[in-house]
């Protein structure tokens, strides 16, 4: 059985990340709102969305360094 394709490993793979993390923020303050609001059933989304932010900026920090250690 094929492993399906991580969210990391999609990440590392394309090369704008820029405006991904915009997106993502905009998506947690949503998720936010929702939950403070009652309306949000689907809590473990916003766990989901931070880890996905939190693997977006590791893959950041990655590239600029390998930046730096190359240039």
């Amino acid at each position: 059985m094929a492993k399906k394709e991580s969210f990391l490993s999609k990440l590392r793979g394309e090369s704008s990340n820029l405006n991904e993390e915009q997106e993502l923020r905009k998506e947690l303050l949503n998720l936010k709102i929702s939950l403070s609001s009652g309306q949000l059933k689907e809590t473990h989304k916003i766990k989901e969305i931070k880890r996905s932010i939190a693997q977006l900026k590791t893959i950041q920090k990655e590239a600029s360094k390998e930046l730096n250690d190359n240039g």
